[in-house]
């Protein structure tokens, strides 16, 4: 699990880190493709670092140690993440939706695509904001263990999300369901089967 994990932190730091410097310094790839393709390696390294070492060492200790700030913005990043990356993909998926079918109609030029990008981290930072309100540090779980392994974890916590109400957390639950995957999926699909039937 330690070599799975490195690898992938690894893998995905060096990676992600190669392609944005590339894009960033050689301007003839200073195109939307590459923008978007850019602005997912930038969510994919942040997922990378902030929060694949923290999830595998929490996952190997079973308890938190790295305090209440860290629990908030390890979730808030991860749900961040995951959305900008999905929302590129569907930006992605719109440009070259334009590019194939309407080559000389309108197309997004690099403002569109930096307004787009910002529209996406703007958009992934408030539906992830729940996580910073009920993302908390607590020994309550690890006291409900059994009394065997109560001395083993005495003093120590986890991370969890504690939500108002279990509606609270369904209706969030069910609303990201729809925004990051039923919606984007259609779209992309659409895009793409517009795409392959002309």
């Amino acid at each position: 699990m330690a070599i799975a994990y490195s690898a992938v932190v690894l893998l995905g730091v060096v990676g992600n880190l190669a392609l944005i410097l590339i894009i960033a310094r050689q301007r003839e790839l200073h195109n939307v493709t590459n923008v978007l393709i850019a602005n997912l390696s930038v969510s994919d390294l942040l997922m990378s670092l902030v929060c694949l070492p923290f999830t595998f060492i929490y996952t190997f200790m079973d308890h938190w140690v790295f305090g209440a700030v860290m629990c908030k913005l390890n979730s808030l990043v991860q749900c961040c993440s995951v959305s900008v990356s999905i929302f590129s993909l569907v930006l992605i998926a719109i440009e070259r939706h334009q590019l194939i079918l309407h080559p000389r109609g309108w197309r997004p030029s690099l403002n569109h695509a930096c307004l787009g990008i910002s529209l996406t981290w703007a958009l992934a930072v408030l539906t992830a904001t729940p996580f910073l309100l009920f993302s908390r540090v607590t020994d309550a779980p690890l006291k409900q263990l059994p009394s065997v392994f109560q001395e083993q974890y005495r003093g120590k916590v986890v991370c969890v999300e504690e939500w108002p109400s279990r509606e609270i957390k369904l209706t969030y639950t069910t609303g990201m369901l729809v925004l990051q995957y039923i919606t984007p999926l259609t779209f992309i699909f659409i895009c793409y089967l517009k795409v392959r039937t002309e």
